[in-house]
């Protein structure tokens, strides 16, 4: 599970080929329809021909996916009118044809050149997503580059029904840098690696329950489990989200005002933090379990 290229050294394009079947991806609004942000180019700013996002239809253990992955080579991932309404229509094409939908994470947030076109198109994205889910059509994030999942994408990942990440992704709503501004260098520095990803990092958030499954950092072990819940979809109820309020509250009142990440992992079982520290994902899964 281990074998083969990296999942966080790879790109969009080169991620989607090693996750769905050979051969049987078919890309919508393809680079040369040159769709690209006229905000940018009013700016003077570059663009790409897919406008940062690639999506299109394939499959994955011969069952029929939608499937978009983001460039994080492209400002960031950041997204913006054009490339958030790639999503939203992919996710609606899912609605519509009640075939899963999975997204490939790698974004900042929401293009700052762009205002109020990026945020707008994430609130239509996530209309769409939960279009899907209340039609049990399953939704999954996938998270496992160093660029992450914050912003607007990080919301729109914990609105999908599974977040399948590797100990590289990160999830959250403000990224290190922004944090470090508001609150200081003393209190958070983003450049301590440890400490965001101790913070932000996929064996945090499986910890917390935010990420459904850890896994290596490999296509293949990726690839496995999306297969796992493509079938698996639940719809968004309020007695669902009243449950989740709940808990996240009793989060906020339990670590609210810890400052040390180690305390976070130690309180929900982690008792070796050294060697939970340099296990993968799997091993991390197994240690957490054990709780030693």
């Amino acid at each position: 599970m281990t074998g083969g290229p990296l999942f966080h050294e790879q790109n969009a394009r080169q991620r989607i080929a090693a996750l769905v079947d050979p051969g049987s991806f078919t890309e919508f609004l393809p680079p040369p329809e040159r769709l690209t942000s006229p905000y940018l180019a009013q700016l003077g700013i570059p663009v790409s021909l897919d406008d940062g996002v690639v999506i299109g239809r394939a499959k994955i253990g011969g069952r029929k996916v939608y499937l978009a992955a983001q460039v994080g080579q492209f400002v960031g991932g950041a997204v913006g009118e054009i490339h958030g309404a790639k999503l939203t229509g992919l996710f609606k094409a899912a609605a519509r044809d009640r075939v899963p939908c999975v997204v490939i994470v790698e974004s900042g947030g929401v293009r700052l050149h762009e205002g109020s076109a990026g945020e707008i198109a994430i609130t239509e994205t996530m209309r769409a997503i939960f279009e899907c889910r209340a039609r049990k059509v399953p939704t999954i994030a996938v998270i496992g580059s160093d660029i992450g999942a914050y912003g607007g994408m990080g919301i729109l990942s914990t609105c999908c029904d599974f977040r399948v990440m590797t100990e590289h992704g990160r999830l959250g709503i403000s990224g290190p840098i922004v944090i470090e501004k508001w609150m200081g260098k003393k209190a958070y520095d983003s450049s301590n690696r440890a400490l965001v990803w101790k913070t932000s990092g996929g064996k945090t958030k499986y910890l917390l329950g935010d990420a459904d499954a850890l896994v290596h950092d490999s296509a293949a072990a990726v690839r496995e489990a999306v297969a796992k819940v493509l079938t698996k979809s639940s719809a968004v109820t309020l007695k669902a989200v009243k449950a989740r309020q709940k808990q996240l509250q009793q989060r906020l009142k339990r670590f609210g005002q810890t400052a040390d990440p180690d305390a976070v992992w130690k309180g929900m079982g982690v008792r070796n933090i050294e060697a939970a520290s340099l296990a993968s994902g799997p091993e991390f899964v197994a240690l957490a379990k054990r709780g030693k």
